[in-house]
């Protein structure tokens, strides 16, 4: 039998394998197929909303973070929509200025924001992006989120802000009506070592936020889902416990890409639950980091200890394990990614 499905009975019918999402709808099919038309309206609206542009001819920028500098840095993308390719160029300073140790990054293009989460800064900040020709600049830092450690943070398409404090065991939110009423105490959406343990990297969608463990997580899980609008345990699904300690988590079209803390990218599908495999996508680098999808066809990765920002096509279907990395820009002690489309 092929990976995906095994036969069974006289009459030659297929039935799912152990691997195969059918199997879970089966056993729980109402929350099930609940959670997965959520996932596929959200890949839908995110796609419809004016941040989430067609990429074709819109100018990129790829953002990084240094913690070990205290630097934030841009890199103009190919005009032509191709992944960058290291060939010499350097990556130009954006913030050089009121960060401590800035190490998750997000970016709402269509308010043209950029946030930072710095735990030094106790709080999550936040910059207007200015872009002029091929040069990036920053508005005035503003604080966004206050009292917390955040070390990520990630954006949804309303503009809503999602974080992790690691410290507390909360996964936190601040939403994009808060921002504009200056409101920096967080609303607490995840909290608790069963499900939240010792938290480092988030992703959202306008439905679901997904974070990361970095600690015990081949015992309690190192990847989970659960609800922007409900907090409650009925509502948070463990992806995967294949790793003891994971940094940083992007959402890619259909798939989730997420890194551990010394060499290893790994993929699920967006739509997984615990039972489904975990893709071993790259096992090259050093010290992985951050990493964010261009929206198009490329996931950009961290690379802390290598000094630099990788990237590979990330529009596989299915998933396929040993990728190519291809360095796309030196960066030393590179942390945090975002892309930055002019829309």
């Amino acid at each position: 039998p092929s990976q995906r499905e095994e036969r069974a009975g006289a009459h030659g019918k297929l039935k799912p394998a152990p691997d195969d999402p059918r199997e879970h709808l089966q056993t729980h099919p109402a929350s099930n197929i609940r959670n997965m038309l959520f996932i596929l309206l959200a890949a839908l609206v995110a796609a419809s909303l004016p941040g989430a542009v067609a990429f074709g001819e819109s100018q990129k920028f790829l953002i990084a973070s240094a913690a070990s500098t205290g630097h934030v840095s841009y890199l103009k993308l190919p005009s032509s929509g191709a992944p960058a390719v290291s060939n010499g160029q350097a990556m130009k300073e954006l913030i050089t200025s009121g960060l401590v140790f800035p190490q998750g990054l997000a970016v709402d293009e269509y308010r043209k924001r950029l946030f930072v989460a710095d735990p030094n800064q106790t709080g999550v900040v936040m910059y207007d992006l200015i872009a002029s020709g091929d040069a990036l600049s920053v508005g005035k830092k503003q604080t966004v989120a206050s009292g917390v450690q955040a070390r990520a943070v990630a954006v949804d398409g309303l503009g809503n802000i999602v974080f992790s404090d690691e410290a507390s065991n909360r996964i936190l939110k601040v939403t994009v009506d808060m921002i504009s009423s200056g409101q920096t105490t967080p609303i607490s959406l995840y909290s608790g070592n069963s499900t939240v343990n010792a938290p480092g990297g988030v992703a959202a969608d306008n439905y679901f936020v997904y974070w990361l463990n970095k600690a015990n997580g081949t015992k309690v899980g190192n990847l989970f889902r659960g609800q922007q609008t409900s907090s409650s345990a009925q509502s948070v699904a463990m992806l995967a416990k294949n790793a003891p300690k994971c940094y940083g988590v992007c959402i890619a079209a259909g798939n989730l890409f997420f890194t551990d803390d010394s060499q290893y990218l790994y993929g699920i599908n967006r739509a997984a639950t615990s039972r489904h495999r975990t893709y071993t996508i790259s096992s090259s680098f050093q010290e992985p980091r951050g990493c964010v999808y261009d929206g198009s066809s490329t996931v950009y990765v961290a690379d802390k200890k290598g000094n630099a920002v990788y990237q590979f096509a990330a529009n596989m279907e299915p998933l396929e394990t040993n990728q190519q990395m291809t360095k796309a820009v030196d960066l030393q002690g590179a942390y945090g990614v975002a892309i930055y489309t002019q829309v």
